[in-house]
C-alpha cells in the first residue's frame, strides 16, 4: 500500500493536518499501518510509532456501545426498556434504543462544565451527567435524528445504573475487552497534542480535548478514550469478527447483533450506535465504501470503520485541531484518504 502512503503524506500537506496515523485490517490482520508528522508543532515533536490519539468520539462506540451490549446480551437491559426504569424524570416515552440511535429528542451539546466549578471531582462528574439528563428536550423522542452527546451522557446514566459501576470500572470487569492490548486508556501524557484551550488557557495534551469530559474527570461514554490506530483497528477487527460470527467470539456477539437488528424508526444515519454510509451529500467514506459499512467520527480528527462484506477495517487518527480548529481541512482530507484506500483494495468499480 506504498501508493496509499503517499497519498496520504500528500493529502495531509494540502489540508494542514498536523499528524495522522492510518492503519487497514483485514481478515483479522494489519495490512497496513504507518504514522507520520507532528504530533506537537511547538517545542516540535515528531510522531512515534503507534502513536497515540485523543479518540474523541469514537469513545461512543468503543466504550458506551461495547457496555450497553454486554448488558443486552446478559439481559440486564433491553433496547425498547424505558429510561424511566433508571432515572425516574426523564420522558416516560424515551426508549434506550432512543439513545443508542440519537432520536431521543436532545440537542447536540451543551456547555455543561459552565454548571460546575470543581472540575475532575466525583461531585462534577455526578453534575455534569444530572445537567445532561434534565436538559430540555427539543423534540419528543422518537420524532427526529439529531446526533447528540446529551443523549449518550444519559446513555451512560442508564449504562451505570444498570450495572452498579462507572463505565470505566464495569469495562474492566469484562474479560473480552482488552482495552490494554488494544492500547486504549483514559488519557495518556505522550499523546498528540490538541487544542490551545482558551477555557484551559493551555495547549491540551493528553488529557480529554472535550471539555465536558474533562470537567468529569476525563472518563464518559461519549468522550474520554486514547489510543493508535493499531490498536482501534485490533477493537474494530474483533468487532466484525463478532457481528460475523456471534457463537465464535469472546466479545457479547449477541448483544451487538441486537443492537444493530432493531429497527430504527425515524431519521437516518445510525445503527446500533454507530453512523452508517450516506449517499446523499457530504460523507467522510468518499465515493467508493460498500453500503454495508458502518463507523463513526471524531472531533480531533478521528474515524473509525468497518466492512463486514468485506471483512475490513479502516482507522484514520489525527490531530487536526492542533494548535486551531479548522473544520475544512478534514471534510476534504476523510474522503480523499478513504478514496485513496478504496482504490488500493478494489473497491473502485470503475478501475475493473
Amino acid at each position: 500500500m506504498k501508493d496509499v502512503q503517499e497519498a496520504v503524506r500528500k493529502l495531509a500537506g494540502i489540508h494542514a493536518i498536523p499528524s495522522w496515523s492510518l492503519a487497514v485490517f483485514q481478515d483479522g490482520a494489519a495490512r497496513f499501518c504507518h504514522t507520520e508528522g507532528f504530533a506537537q508543532l511547538d517545542p516540535p515533536r515528531a510522531t512515534r510509532h503507534d502513536q497515540i490519539y485523543d479518540l474523541a468520539s469514537l469513545t461512543k462506540v468503543i466504550a458506551g456501545v461495547s457496555a450497553l451490549a454486554e448488558l443486552v446480551e446478559r439481559g440486564e437491559v433491553r433496547l425498547e426498556q424505558p429510561v424511566r426504569t433508571w432515572i425516574d424524570s426523564i420522558d416516560p416515552t424515551m426508549t434506550v434504543a432512543h439513545l443508542l440511535n440519537h432520536n431521543a429528542g436532545y440537542p447536540a451539546w451543551a456547555a455543561l462544565y459552565d454548571q460546575v466549578s470543581d472540575w475532575g471531582t466525583p461531585l462534577a462528574r455526578e453534575q455534569v451527567i444530572d445537567a445532561a439528563v434534565q436538559w430540555p428536550l427539543s423534540h419528543p423522542p422518537g420524532h427526529t435524528h439529531m446526533y447528540s452527546d446529551l443523549g449518550f451522557l444519559t446513555l451512560l446514566c442508564v449504562i451505570e445504573r444498570a450495572s452498579s459501576q462507572r463505565i470505566d470500572a464495569f469495562l474492566e470487569t469484562l474479560p473480552w475487552f482488552e482495552h490494554r492490548r488494544w492500547g486504549l486508556s483514559w488519557g495518556q501524557r505522550d499523546a498528540a497534542a490538541t487544542e490551545a484551550c482558551p477555557i484551559r488557557g493551555a495547549l491540551v495534551c493528553g488529557q480529554v480535548h472535550d471539555l465536558n469530559t474533562c470537567a468529569m474527570g476525563g472518563i464518559s461514554s461519549h468522550a474520554g478514550m486514547f489510543g493508535s490506530a493499531r490498536g482501534v483497528g485490533m477493537f474494530a477487527d474483533a468487532v466484525c469478527r463478532a457481528l460475523l460470527s456471534p457463537d465464535a467470539t469472546a466479545l457479547p456477539g449477541h448483544g451487538l447483533r441486537a443492537l444493530f437488528d432493531h429497527s430504527v424508526s425515524v431519521g437516518h444515519g445510525h445503527r446500533g450506535g454507530w453512523d452508517t454510509v450516506s449517499r446523499e451529500g457530504y460523507t467522510s467514506t468518499g465515493q467508493f465504501f460498500p453500503t454495508d459499512a458502518f463507523g463513526h467520527l471524531g472531533y480531533t480528527g478521528t474515524s473509525l470503520w468497518i466492512v463486514p462484506s468485506k471483512h475490513t477495517s479502516i482507522v484514520l487518527l489525527t490531530n487536526r485541531i492542533h494548535p486551531t480548529d479548522d473544520k475544512q481541512g478534514i471534510r476534504a482530507f476523510r474522503p480523499a484518504v478513504h478514496d485513496a484506500v478504496s482504490r488500493t483494495l478494489g473497491w473502485d468499480r470503475s478501475l475493473v
